[in-house]
This record gives C-alpha cells, structure tokens and sequence, in this order.
C-alpha cells in the first residue's frame, strides 16, 4: 500500500493517477458504485485497473506508450528551428516545402 501512495504523490500523469486513485479506493473498502461516482470511471476500469495492480503492481498502472520514432534527426530538428527562427510568420506548406 505505501508503494501504491508514493505512486500517488509523485505521479504527475492524470491517467497513472485516476488508475492508481481507483485501486486505492478499492483498497480502502469504497464500493465500486462511489468510486465510479467520486472518480467519473466505470465499473468495468476499476475491475481493470484492480486486476492489473494485483498482477503487475504499480508497474501495470504506467502508461506503456512510449511515443514514436520522430521523422528528422537532431541535427536536422536543429537546422529547422533555426530556419523558423529566421522567419516573422510561418506557412505549413513552406515548412513542408523546406523540410
């Protein structure tokens, strides 16, 4: 339970917490039609996010994305700010045109 409250304290991501917030409810005797009440969730996240927790622990309530690769290298993110910052407006297109 302590590993699930310092979760709770740090955790500056809406999703980990409302997921975290839930289990602890859980945890705490709350009845599942409060927590999705006080929560705005339904019962089959808080069944979800219970599950997880017991199997995975805190680990299973991070999110997984981790986003994808980007398309420029740094060296070319670089030469692309640094042309936008030489300009007084920008055009979607003209980017486009000079990426």
């Amino acid at each position: 339970m302590k590993e699930l409250i310092d979760f709770i304290q740090g955790n500056p991501d809406k999703r980990e917490l409302k997921r975290a917030l839930a289990v602890q409810m859980v945890m705490e005797s709350y009845t599942h039609s409060q927590i999705t009440e006080i929560l705005h969730v339904s019962l089959g996240f808080v069944n979800k996010w219970k599950y997880i927790f017991v199997e995975q622990g805190v680990a299973g309530l991070k999110l997984k994305y981790q986003g994808s690769r980007g398309y420029l290298d740094s060296k070319q993110k670089q030469t692309v700010i640094e042309w936008l910052k030489q300009k007084d407006y920008w055009h979607l297109n003209e980017l486009k045109e000079y990426i």
